[in-house]
């Protein structure tokens, strides 16, 4: 009995040694791998993480913002630094030249799966904003050549604007003198510019389908919401949520309206009529390529996803800077007057500018530049996903991982701006007193995926803002804070604030 315990005990010992010989030769395989991969990939500097998890814990369990954990990196670890969120590794840049280098590289153009467009599509790869590839590359073209043009439906872009920025003055004049909130009829003109361009229908302001968009855009940029970089996970989009599925539904809510719009065009639809809308020449743009059985990615679900894109990414952004630049300017009396006596002298007491006054109406671009310094509407870029290895300056940037822009540090930094904290518009013009666009910060991006709708967001920002300096002299209200409180997102939005517009006296 002894005997056949002892020779049990053996062999489990020798099984137990055999084992643990096995589990360490496995262990050291796997940490030979280890450094032999890093010597082999030459990441940037950065904080190490946990091991699985990486840097989501440092992310969540703060009291800081997303943007403040960034912007304390860039201070420790430089230009260029990387971080894992679990398997995702992020490349964050903080430096204009490999800013422009790296997003100007064909191969970090792509973008990570949406989980509401898989959702409502099948497919992560549709429309203009999220997609990728050829898809990302078709749509864009035919976008940006739309875009490019000065009119449609012969009507011209710039009246558009300038039709809806009198509708807001007239609005003012309304208040007379008492405090008001803008936002409703700066965001009313807006979607009304943008849902004109897109559909070809001119909306009336109090109109139930007008209105119901308003309230879906609103919403989904709600939605958005501040996850921020957490929102790149894909683990985290599958996890079921409420707010994931008031997403979905919000983002089904406006598809909806939109086919409404694209089945009202169909229905007397002429390939050789003039177009009046993006989505009207889009149908000509599908119509065409049937015909030379050529359809590509041209059919309708990019028509209808494309449509989302514009329509949603073209109003929201511009609402947020308008409403920054009006509390900016408000908080500083002195530089709405110099702005005004330059379009007195520029353009006239008794005209309105036009876009192309920019180019001589030097303080009032660096005015406005300066306000979109002040207070950023984004953090960081919309990330990129690099489709394959490439570098950024001296270090390795792997297949599959994702890259960034630190724009809260190129527009806030002290170690690119004397005194960030303090609103200076003078310090974009040069010292014969010319406005300096290249000292701007990164407002719409940079590289391949530069914002295509760029020209316009200008336009209207720079027609809004000289139409009701020109007209009013805007003031805070009793109450509203300088320091306005601001909620960090997809997009940061300020707390809601009044002002009081009185007439100019001249």
């Amino acid at each position: 009995m002894a005997e056949e315990l002892f020779s049990d005990m053996a062999e489990h010992l020798l099984n137990s040694a055999v084992f643990t010989a096995l589990s360490a030769f496995i262990l050291c395989c796997f940490i030979y791998h280890l450094i032999s991969s890093r010597q082999h990939v030459r990441y940037p500097p950065g904080p190490v993480g946990l091991p699985f998890l990486g840097s989501i814990l440092d992310l969540i369990f703060t009291k800081k913002q997303q943007y403040e954990v960034i912007s304390d990196w860039t201070k420790k670890y430089g230009a260029v630094f990387s971080f894992k969120l679990l398997n995702i590794r992020i490349y964050m840049v903080s430096d204009i030249r490999l800013s422009r280098d790296i997003m100007s590289n064909k191969h970090v153009t792509g973008k990570l799966p949406v989980q509401t467009l898989k959702a409502l599509y099948g497919t992560h790869n549709v429309g203009i904003g999220f997609s990728s590839d050829e898809v990302w590359q078709e749509q864009r073209r035919f976008f940006t050549s739309f875009f490019n043009k000065a009119d449609v439906g012969g009507i011209r872009f710039e009246e558009l604007v300038e039709n809806q920025v009198q509708h807001v003055l007239q609005e003012m004049e309304r208040t007379d003198g008492k405090s008001f909130d803008p936002k409703y009829m700066i965001q009313a003109a807006l979607t009304n510019v943008i849902l004109r361009i897109v559909t070809g229908v001119n909306y009336d302001h109090g109109d139930p389908n007008f209105l119901l968009f308003m309230r879906l855009s609103t919403r989904l940029f709600d939605l958005f919401g501040p996850g921020g970089l957490l929102t790149l996970l894909p683990i985290v989009n599958a996890i079921p949520s409420k707010t994931g599925r008031e997403l979905t539904e919000t983002w089904n809510d406006t598809l909806t309206f939109l086919k409404k719009q694209i089945a009202e065009h169909r229905t007397n639809f002429d390939p050789n009529q003039e177009a009046t809308g993006f989505m009207h020449l889009y149908l000509q743009e599908i119509a065409r390529r049937k015909s030379k059985n050529d359809q590509r990615s041209f059919n309708d679900a990019n028509l209808l996803e494309s449509c989302f894109d514009v329509l949603v990414g073209g109003v929201d952004p511009t609402i947020l800077n308008i409403l920054y630049i009006l509390h900016t300017l408000a908080c500083y009396p002195e530089v709405q007057r110099r702005v005004r006596q330059e379009i007195f002298e520029v353009i006239g007491k008794d005209n309105f500018p036009r876009f192309s006054d920019r180019l001589r109406m030097h303080f009032t671009m660096s005015a406005i530049t300066e306000c979109r310094r002040f207070r950023s509407i984004f953090d960081i870029l919309v990330p990129h996903v690099a489709s394959k290895a490439c570098k950024i300056g001296e270090y390795d940037v792997t297949k599959g991982s994702v890259v960034s822009i630190n724009l809260f540090h190129l527009a806030r930094s002290s170690d690119l701006w004397e005194k960030p904290e303090e609103f200076r518009p003078d310090r974009f013009l040069t010292e014969t007193g010319e406005f300096d666009i290249k000292k701007e910060p990164i407002f719409f991006g940079i590289g391949r995926r530069v914002c295509p709708g760029e020209q316009l967001a200008r336009m209207e920002i720079f027609l809004f803002v000289t139409y009701i300096l020109k007209r009013f002299t805007i003031s805070l209200a009793e109450g509203t804070p300088k320091d306005l409180p601001c909620t960090h997102g997809f997009t940061t939005h300020p707390a809601p604030y009044k002002i009081h517009a009185v007439d100019v006296v001249e």
